[in-house]
């Protein structure tokens, strides 16, 4: 083989690696290449990441077009676009479009589903030093992540503030924009800023405000919390809280507001300041049929809530959370430790009206109508009437469909201010003796509305099983109740 014919070969192999590393060069840029609109591109999240970085390529030729300072605005705040296009969007809206991304951020950061990017977001405005997003910091902040279960003090929110504030200021950025935002165009943020100083342990610096009598003396919300705290000794945990207490402080509550406030002072001091809002009307309901349980520790009722439920003679019946890993026991013992003295108040209260006939009629008689109806679940509150008496009042569910739901209206919830308990039936059958008791979203129900519940259960034809549940999990089994003419 002579010198030619040993190059050739080589210089060919070097040719055709040079063709085809332009080739797939090309392919790969008509591959990135938009098809159409640009901005259209930038709409749709089944593209490629390079097909819409390209789309970007091309309209930033004219970078502050309204059009597309809108669609990036969108790629940062809405799902299923890739983190590197949010980066891109990120900083194109930081060049030509600041406030614009500011607002966007304000309107979505609070209900960011992303929480990786959430998180992001939340470490670039508190490094850019951005102070005017304290507020959506905190709304964000305020909003509940329970899938997540992430503490509070783990927030990226809670970050940002305190790398914005310093730690030690956080609590006092809260109180601030409580009392000097809006009451009437922000009123949710002021709410949002009461409940977080409660929930990271403010509880004092919250009363020494409401104390401070030179403080906010027109501002009706100040005031409405104050009388809450003096009247009952209630501080109101979170923003339905606040809205339930301020509904029962409108004039045509007048009545009730003031038994409450009569029988609470009769408290013992311990027990007036653990008060809730759940825990009015079953104030009002022990003033008037059994005064003489105001004057009673809550050992003491803890005590006669332990007797009365020991002393039932049937068997007890447990709702089943098969795959789920785990069993809710339903006894005062069990609840121990979690059991205020409203807690033992509303059983007793509870366990009361469940022995009178007409009530007792009225529940098996709403129970038989929700047992032949397959499409939805029955419930409504149970309360004291005009005259005094307990009464179950029902309420027509929000929508219909599921056998297994009761979506509450909000008409119930604004009837059931001043009412003992919500409640719902379990009546799929007259033997669902498996599903006596509340489920997971019964709890969340209790967790987010902080009521009184009770659920009722067919056991056969003639018993119901009826179990006392509130927030956090606590669940009480009260017993059977027996139809009135079994």
């Amino acid at each position: 083989m002579n010198a030619t014919e040993g190059t050739c070969p080589r210089l060919l192999r070097r040719v055709w690696r040079a063709l085809l590393t332009t080739s797939c060069l090309w392919m790969a840029s008509c591959a990135a290449t938009p098809a159409g609109d640009p901005l259209e591109s930038l709409g749709r999240t089944d593209l490629v990441p390079a097909r819409q970085l390209a789309a970007m390529q091309l309209l930033d030729a004219d970078p502050t077009d309204p059009a597309y300072l809108k669609a990036l605005r969108r790629i940062v705040v809405q799902p299923d676009y890739v983190r590197a296009l949010r980066d891109e969007a990120w900083e194109r809206l930081i060049r030509y479009d600041p406030e614009g991304l500011k607002s966007v951020l304000e309107l979505n950061l609070p209900r960011m589903l992303q929480y990786e990017w959430r998180t992001e977001v939340c470490r670039r405005i508190a490094l850019l030093g951005w102070k005017d997003m304290t507020q959506t910091l905190v709304r964000a902040w305020a909003v509940p992540l329970p899938i997540l279960a992430v503490k509070l003090y783990d927030r990226p929110e809670y970050h940002a503030l305190c790398k914005l504030w310093g730690k030690e200021r956080v609590p006092q950025v809260l109180l601030d924009l409580l009392l000097r935002s809006d009451p009437i165009k922000e009123a949710n943020l002021r709410a949002r800023c009461w409940e977080l100083l409660l929930a990271t342990g403010e509880r004092q610096r919250i009363l020494d405000v409401l104390a401070d009598q030179s403080l906010a003396t027109t501002d009706s919300f100040v005031l409405d919390m104050r009388r809450c705290a003096n009247d009952l000794g209630v501080i109101p945990s979170n923003r339905e809280e606040i809205l339930w207490m301020r509904a029962l402080l409108k004039p045509e509550k007048r009545a009730f507001w003031d038994e409450a406030r009569a029988a609470a002072a009769k408290l013992p001091p311990d027990v007036r300041t653990s008060l809730e809002p759940r825990d009015i009307a079953v104030l009002v309901a022990v003033a008037r049929m059994q005064p003489a349980l105001l004057t009673r520790s809550r050992d003491e009722l803890f005590a006669d809530v332990s007797a009365a439920l020991a002393a039932q003679s049937e068997r007890r019946y447990s709702a089943s959370f098969e795959g789920y890993g785990t069993e809710l026991a339903e006894t005062p013992r069990a609840h121990a430790p979690n059991l205020d003295w409203g807690d033992c108040a509303a059983v007793l209260v509870a366990r009361d009206a469940l022995r009178q006939p007409p009530l007792r009629a009225h529940l098996f008689e709403i129970a038989d109508r929700d047992q032949a109806d397959r499409r939805t679940e029955y419930g409504g509150l149970l309360r004291l009437d005009a005259q005094g008496r307990f009464e179950i009042v029902e309420f027509a569910p929000v929508q219909v469909g599921s056998d297994v739901r009761f979506e509450a209206s909000n008409d119930m919830f604004e009837a059931g201010y001043d009412a003992l308990f919500h409640f719902h039936n379990h009546a799929q059958a007259y033997d669902n003796r498996r599903y006596a008791g509340p489920h997971w979203g019964d709890f969340a129900y209790a967790d987010a509305t902080g009521v009184n519940g009770l659920v009722f259960t067919f056991i056969d034809r003639d018993r119901i099983n009826a179990d006392f549940y509130r927030r956090g999990k606590v669940v009480i089994d009260l017993g059977e109740v027996i139809r009135p003419d079994a």
